[in-house]
């Protein structure tokens, strides 16, 4: 069996700006880059090591990943994959987050539901993908679209461990993707979303995942790093 510690980045510069990132890039903030290297002193306190290293090929993802195991001590090279990327939001990408909501809220007007706010990430990412289909280029994901490449990418990390008799595995992705893919693994509709810089371990064996836990800042406290931030909400992906 394989433990796979599944994290979200650090906190970006979007992030505090308000502006839909999804598969473009934006760079670590000071407190991201503190809070990753937080996180690796953090699994270097508890003695946590690993023995292979992903990210998604976004810039985020993978300085993340970096920053943590270098502050753990561990000399691992962080291999990156399309696959882990950030939910495909199309037309929103690179925009403000006042565009996706309002765009979203007329949309849900016409249609008779008054709340925008009460959407959890699933039904937000396949309104996103109506929308993008109509106004914009049709290159934003439905959840389904976006659960199986990145369940594919998993599935291979998990394989791959499973043929190298690697026990850990550290992979740094995205909260709007983490938070679908969790979802399906048997995480509620009500959870938060995933905070910056939190784990959550999932077991991979026998071609099956098993969810053991979710969205925990424990390390990064632990290390150091920020304490008690509220969960970002999916405007901030």
């Amino acid at each position: 069996m394989v433990e796979l510690w599944l994290t979200r980045h650090g906190e970006t510069e979007y992030n505090v700006s308000g502006v839909v990132q999804g598969v473009v890039n934006s760079n670590l903030t000071e407190r991201g880059v503190a809070d990753a290297q937080a996180l690796g002193h953090g699994f270097a306190t508890d003695g946590v090591t690993f023995d292979a290293a992903y990210s998604s090929d976004l810039q985020r993802a993978a300085d993340t990943a970096q920053l943590a195991l270098s502050a753990a001590g561990m000399n691992l090279n962080v291999q990156q994959m399309a696959g882990l990327r950030e939910q495909n939001f199309g037309l929103f990408d690179g925009q403000p987050e006042s565009q996706r909501q309002g765009a979203l809220a007329d949309m849900l007007r016409e249609a008779g539901v008054p709340n925008v706010d009460r959407l959890n990430m699933k039904q937000l990412v396949d309104l996103v993908r109506i929308l993008d289909v109509h106004r914009g280029g049709g290159d934003a994901e439905n959840s389904q679209m976006s659960l199986k490449r990145f369940n594919q990418a998993m599935t291979t990390i998990g394989e791959h461990a499973v043929a190298n008799q690697q026990d850990n595995v550290f992979i740094v992705a995205h909260g709007a993707i983490i938070w679908l893919w969790l979802n399906s693994l048997g995480m509620p509709d009500t959870a938060d979303f995933i905070k910056n810089v939190a784990v959550s371990k999932i077991v991979y064996g026998k071609g099956r995942f098993t969810l053991l836990g979710y969205n925990d800042r424990r390390y990064v406290e632990e290390g150091g790093g920020t304490r008690d931030v509220p969960a970002q909400e999916f405007k901030l992906d």
